[in-house]
């Protein structure tokens, strides 16, 4: 896509880096055929990276509850969330999910309109997908945060949320992200890295975390959960011209939520029968194991869609120290719930 890869280059270049109704909610879909037909047929772009956390999106798909509201949903792949920012900026994308960062807001900040509309992953108890874990051959020297100094870690990208996560972790050992060796590598690169001593430490999301911790070549020190309880991991945007759209933006988050909510029953309810056919999904989805997802830690999914500003808040304050976000936006600007309220006020409160 030459327009997209264009506009992503400009920004490398120019910046850094409700209420609900009383009745039970239900995961069916929530229009009927009759409905259905009458509804204006919608083609939604979205941008996603194919993580576990994208389980509402694809949920709703095979579900067929995106198809219930109207809506066809054209998935389209990228490495990161930040080479969604410029086609989501230009409309060429309707909506992406990805993890938040320095490069989003300063996108933001020099107006290139879009808007946080919903959860996509955060750190709900329980729910510590992403992990700490020190290479074997350390593991009776390091056993905390207060070890860790001088240490080569790996992290996947610099700039996002889960850099903010491992400072703040060091911070319990009295340490920051500038007494270490931060290392960038792909996930699945963390692997063989751990395994032959490249890095000391890595911060990996599911489902690397169990890969590495099933190949014996590292031992588990900490889920984030404990560590920034509640944190906002990874988020919905709507393009600015999407948005507008009040109604085909709202009949999308209908079919996401209900696409949460099974994964919710799934998951936390635990509901054995839903259970069985959401990790069928899923392994369908992502091309994992279904053994494995049994296995993995999840990530949390707001039943609701609803997102944690104050966290947001706090890890973008983070960039704006480091120097690499140029100045704080107004969250009550960017975070944009009237989605997911008119959402919920159409499928009742999750119960």
């Amino acid at each position: 896509m030459p327009r997209l890869a264009a506009a992503f280059a400009i920004l490398l270049v120019a910046g850094a880096c409700g209420g609900g109704a009383t009745a039970p909610a239900s995961s069916a879909p929530a229009a009927s055929a009759t409905a259905t037909a009458t509804l204006k047929p919608v083609t939604v772009r979205f941008g996603q990276v194919g993580g576990i956390s994208d389980g509402g999106i694809y949920l709703a798909d095979a579900k067929g509850f995106f198809k219930a509201q109207g809506i066809t949903l054209e998935s389209v792949a990228f490495q990161s969330a930040a080479n969604m920012i410029a086609p989501l900026g230009t409309g060429e994308l309707q909506a992406g999910g990805g993890a938040p960062s320095a490069g989003l807001y300063n996108a933001i900040d020099r107006g290139i309109q879009m808007r946080i509309v919903a959860d996509k992953g955060s750190l709900l108890p329980g729910h510590g997908y992403e992990a700490i874990v020190v290479r074997k051959a350390l593991a009776e020297k390091v056993k905390s945060a207060k070890d860790m100094k001088g240490l080569k870690i790996a992290i996947a990208a610099r700039d996002i949320v889960p850099e903010y996560s491992l400072d703040q972790y060091l911070r319990t050992g009295g340490l920051t992200i500038k007494d270490v060796e931060v290392v960038t590598l792909a996930f699945p690169d963390m692997l063989p890295a751990i395994a032959n001593g490249s890095i000391d430490v890595a911060a990996p999301t599911e489902p690397t975390a169990t890969r590495i911790l099933d190949a014996g070549t590292a031992m588990l020190i900490t889920r984030t959960d404990v560590v920034v309880p509640g944190e906002q991991t990874a988020v919905i945007l709507f393009s600015e011209k999407f948005a507008q759209d009040k109604d085909a933006a709202t009949r999308f988050m209908t079919g996401y939520l209900q696409g949460v909510r099974l994964y919710n029953d799934a998951f936390d309810k635990k509901d054995p029968a839903k259970r069985a056919e959401v990790v069928q999904i899923l392994a369908t989805a992502t091309k994992l194991d279904a053994a494995l997802i049994e296995r993995l830690v999840m990530p949390g999914l707001h039943p609701d869609g609803k997102v944690n500003a104050d966290s947001l808040n706090a890890s973008q304050q983070y960039f704006v120290a480091k120097g690499s976000q140029q100045k704080a936006v107004d969250m009550a600007k960017v975070v944009d719930l009237s989605f997911v309220d008119a959402a919920v006020k159409q499928l009742g409160a999750y119960r």
